[in-house]
């Protein structure tokens, strides 16, 4: 049977106790054998429907933390490598999961639900460009993936608002009527959508013009062409040194596959991409790509776009793929000329919430 209880406002009052793993365990789902209880508090009760005070049945924890110590933030990052590594790539996004890996806590909120295995689900919020963000990873072997996805969502975004609200915007491979339903409990509604699009390589054409590789000192620049080009993207746009650093740092960076155009000696345009090792057979993905608003029109964001596609295929790759919001129609009918289809679509669901 499902034990959850919603929303976390009205239960943590009753439910919130102090966890030496780094959080708060402010809610129980779900049946678990006996070994979890051990690890709770000696007092820690549930409450049955008239109010009375009952001894814990083995069930299913939900924790929250914003800055989680070292050994929590180590079994949420040891989660989502296993399903990376079962399910061929990463679960989380990358600003994400950096946030997650490296971040300082500052606007973030993990909320896990474990059992007496380890983690089975995840939902994080991380800061992005003028609000936040949040994804929600759940064990596919579960009987109940729906149930426990909602949980976590539900119980993030509740602590969210507490937290004094703002803007939150859920990214999520389902827009069918459960996730509008859920979305609908949130206080959010559907916004915004990515293709994600791939391609066989190699194409016919290639880059006529010239690109070179990036190199720290183009770091300044490189910032400058990005956030003008990407002023208006909630995750892309408004990078600083240390959001750049971050990425520089990822075990899959190349600098020679970061490709930069430059127009009278100054960074103007670029192709960024990420080699998917953990893929079989490995995929290359153009995984930013932007001109300087000020060079619209001249054709760059195709010339980068083969550019890029180049360097994969040099590189022995046969295979490329790309993300691109649903609403950039120009964009989307670019790749479609280059032979690019559609393979899934990701939802972005967002609204303002109040604290």
């Amino acid at each position: 049977m499902r034990g959850a209880i919603k929303p976390v406002r009205s239960r943590a009052a009753d439910l919130d106790c102090t966890n030496p793993g780094g959080g708060n365990l402010v809610g129980l789902i779900l049946p678990i054998s006996g070994a979890a209880q051990q690890a709770l508090p000696p007092d820690f009760v549930t409450r049955n429907g008239d109010g009375a005070a009952t001894t814990l049945d083995a069930m299913r924890l939900v924790e929250i933390t914003h800055a989680p110590a070292t050994a929590r933030r180590d079994s949420l990052l040891a989660f989502v490598e296993q399903l990376a590594a079962s399910g061929g790539s990463r679960p989380l996004s990358d600003h994400l999961w950096l946030d997650l890996k490296d971040g300082d806590g500052t606007g973030s909120i993990s909320v896990s639900a474990a059992d007496d295995g380890g983690v089975i689900a995840l939902a994080h919020i991380a800061r992005a460009n003028e609000g936040s963000v949040v994804e929600v990873v759940v064990d596919p072997e579960l009987e109940d993936v729906p149930e426990v996805h909602d949980d976590v969502l539900e119980t993030a975004v509740d602590t969210f608002r507490g937290d004094g609200g703002g803007h939150l915007t859920w990214w999520t491979d389902a827009g069918d009527e459960p996730a509008q339903r859920v979305a609908e409990r949130c206080g959010l509604h559907l916004e915004r959508s990515l293709h994600e699009m791939r391609v066989a390589l190699p194409l016919d054409s290639r880059a006529t013009v010239t690109t070179r590789a990036f190199t720290p000192d183009d770091a300044d620049a490189w910032l400058r062409v990005n956030n003008a080009a990407f002023a208006d993207h909630p995750e892309q746009g408004g990078w600083d040194r240390a959001t750049l650093a971050a990425r520089l740092a990822e075990p899959w960076f190349d600098a020679d596959g970061f490709r930069l155009y430059e127009h009278d000696e100054e960074v103007a345009a670029f192709c960024w991409t990420k080699v998917h090792d953990e893929m079989s057979p490995p995929v290359g993905e153009i995984y930013v790509i932007g001109v300087d608003p000020a060079l619209h029109g001249r054709g760059l964001g195709r010339e980068l776009t083969l550019a890029g596609l180049d360097w994969m295929t040099d590189h022995g790759l046969h295979e490329a793929m790309l993300y691109v919001d649903g609403g950039n129609v120009a964009a989307r009918r670019l790749y479609e000329r280059l032979g690019f289809d559609t393979q899934r679509t990701r939802f972005a669901f967002a609204g303002t919430l109040a604290g």
